[in-house]
Formats: C-alpha cells, structure tokens, sequence
C-alpha cells in the first residue's frame, strides 16, 4: 500500500515539474518578447551608461521574478496583449494604409543621409517620452517619405565625462558627433537638433481640428558669423510648418551673448536647425502628432530648395 501511494505521489510531482517547466519556457519566451518591447536601447540612452548596469540588471531581475512567482499570470497577460494588438490592427488598418503605400514606392539609399538628427540634450523628457524617442520618430517618418535620415545614437554624456567636460559644454559633445557624422557620410546637408523646453503646457500646447499638438520654437545663434543665413534657413521652414497647423509654432527666437551659447553647432551649416518640441508637461501623443507635421514640412522644404 506504501509502494503505490509512493508511485502516485512521484507521478503527481513529475506532472507538476512538467506543467511548470511547460508555463516556465513560455514565459521565457514571452519575457524576450517584453523586453524587446521595452526598447531597452531607450532606456539606457535615456538614463546614460552610467546607470547601464543597474538598468539592465533590474529589468532582468524584474521580469524573471515575474515569470518564477506567476508564469500563468504572465502568459495570460501576453496573450492578450497579442489579441489587442491584432484587432488594433484590423482598426488601424485605413490609418495605416498610406503609410504602407509610401514603404513600398519610396526606396532611401541609407548609407548615403542627407538628414542628421541628434539630441544635443538626449535626457531632455517629456510625460513617459523623451527627445531622443521624437528625434527616432523623426527619423523613421522621413526615411519613409523618401529622405534619407541618420540618427545620432552615441551618448553625449559619455563623451563629456571622457573629456572632462560639464553639461553646460553640450554643444561641443553633439558638435564633435556631427563633424565625425559628416565626414563618414559626405552626403549630409540638412542637421535637426531636436530639443525640449521648460515652459508650462499652457504655453507649449495647441489644438486644431480635433487634435492637440506640442508647440515648436526655432532658436538662432547671433554669435555665429553667418547667422544671418541660419536666419533665413529657420524662417522659411517656420513659415511652412506654420501653413500646417495654425498657432503651431512660437516662432524664432534669436539667442547670443552672455549667458548663452550663441552658436548651437550652426556654424557647420546654414542648414542646422534646432527645434524645441513641447515642453515637460506634454504628452507623447502631442509630440507625435507635431512631429508628423515636422516631417511633412521638412518634406516640403527640401523639395522647394
């Protein structure tokens, strides 16, 4: 009697150990899946290398212990994130046909960019959003419009602390990156430094037809030699994101002198532009939907050259 109440109790656990090992390699899988959906890349950028390693180690640690104390829990939750995401996608299926269109007509020659973006202040964030994630966007909207865009994804921060540099000295970390950037790919012409303001929503937000967007201001350095083309350059690109959306824009501001930088990188170019996009309060979806109307005057602005 023993012996069988023995044999079913190792039956019962062996079936145990094959049901977690089953919902264990799932989770596993699954838990490669959030983390690529975490955009690590992202996080550490946004959090700079000093931080890279308590990063990194607590997301892994996190998700682990997530999938050891409930692998059920886990799955579930990802299959439905699976089911939303597909039946978003029947929903957004119009939304997106255009852009499909433009992936399969417009082809870029990537490694020949005539676009540079770059994030002098890459921790510059929004509400759940950073610069560097409108910068990305940027990038990505005008490759599939047919200009093709380089991003700097090189942390600033570790170029400072490499030169003992402050983070006042910003501009000579995303200068340095620019010049490298335009010696690899001489094809560049156009530089956008995608910025972040401080001022409260009320003043960065505006809202036409329906949809709210983050505001845009231009800034101009007066202490570059040749600023008065960067002032030209500036103003006509306002005047066509102005066209866009009404109120879209705070307009150009021109910055020199004590207390500023007053160059900005735009002596390299008169195409070097800096936008401040939003400010601190605004949300993603905001700064999104500015960034679409950033992209198309960009479009715009390149064709009419």
């Amino acid at each position: 009697m023993k012996k069988f109440k023995s044999k079913k109790r190792r039956k019962k656990i062996k079936l145990k150990l094959i049901i977690f090992v089953f919902f264990f390699t799932l989770s596993y899988v699954f838990m490669i899946k959030l983390l690529r959906s975490n955009q690590l890349t992202n996080i550490i950028l946004r959090k700079d290398v000093n931080y890279v390693k308590f990063n990194l180690g607590k997301t892994v640690e996190n998700q682990i212990s997530n999938i050891i104390n409930n692998p059920v829990k886990l799955l579930n939750s990802n299959v439905k994130s699976v089911k939303a995401s597909n039946e978003s996608k029947g929903s957004n299926n119009i939304e997106k046909q255009d852009e499909k269109k433009i992936e399969k007509t417009v082809s870029v020659d990537l490694n020949n960019p005539i676009i540079y973006i770059y994030n002098t202040h890459q921790t510059e964030s929004y509400q759940n959003y950073s610069v560097y994630d409108a910068a990305y966007l940027l990038k990505d909207k005008l490759n599939k419009y047919g200009l093709s865009s380089y991003l700097e994804e090189q942390s600033m921060k570790v170029f400072l602390d490499a030169n003992g540099l402050k983070y006042y000295n910003s501009y000579t970390a995303s200068k340095n990156y620019l010049n490298v950037a335009k010696e690899k790919y001489t094809s560049l012409k156009y530089f956008f430094d995608i910025h972040r303001d401080s001022v409260s929503k009320e003043i960065s937000t505006t809202t036409y037809n329906g949809k709210s967007y983050a505001k845009v201001l231009f800034v101009v350095g007066t202490d570059n030699p040749n600023n008065a083309l960067n002032k030209d350059t500036t103003n006509k690109l306002n005047e066509i994101i102005k066209s866009k959306v009404p109120n879209i824009s705070r307009g150009v501001v021109y910055h020199g002198g004590k207390g500023f930088n007053g160059v900005y990188n735009q002596d390299v170019s008169s195409y070097v532009f800096l936008i401040e996009v939003g400010g601190k309060d605004n949300t993603k979806e905001e700064v999104e939907n500015t960034i679409e109307v950033i992209a198309d005057s960009i479009v715009e602005y390149v064709g009419a050259i």
